[in-house]
């Protein structure tokens, strides 16, 4: 009985590392901008990110995120959605064309490094978008 209360408990602590609703989105090499920008087409319109660097856990990072059309705006989550902090950010309009966001995010208990901002666009034509970046946070 004992030996089977164990194993139940480990596959209680060990399954969650393992969750993919701790991830639940493809990751996407093509939209990683740990190193470096990217412009990219989603759908029919173009965007292109740039984020401060390096982004590092527990620091604070800016994506600034350009549009070929004009956005009337834009939400921003992130997969931190385990109470480990804020994931939910409204985007800072800076112009028709672009919006930044200030992130915070934290180091993954299970070591997880991979991270990824969504962006939930709406365009001024009605129009509506997801467009997600990934990084690595170590």
């Amino acid at each position: 009985m004992k030996k089977i209360i164990l194993v139940l408990t480990l596959i209680i602590m060990v399954v969650p590392f393992f969750s993919f609703a701790a991830f639940p989105v493809n990751y996407k090499a093509a939209y990683d901008i740990t190193d470096k920008d990217g412009s990219f087409k989603n759908d029919t319109y173009g965007i292109s990110v740039s984020a401060t660097r390096p982004i590092k856990p527990m620091k604070e990072f800016t994506l600034t995120y350009t549009f070929d059309k004009a956005v009337k705006s834009v939400k921003f989550t992130s997969n931190m959605e385990m109470d480990m902090g804020k994931y939910e950010y409204e985007g800072k309009k800076i112009s028709d064309n672009v919006f930044t966001v200030t992130q915070v995010l934290v180091k993954c208990m299970s070591g997880r490094t991979k991270w990824y901002t969504k962006a939930d666009i709406t365009y001024m034509d009605g129009n509506k978008g997801i467009f997600y970046v990934f990084y690595d946070v170590k």
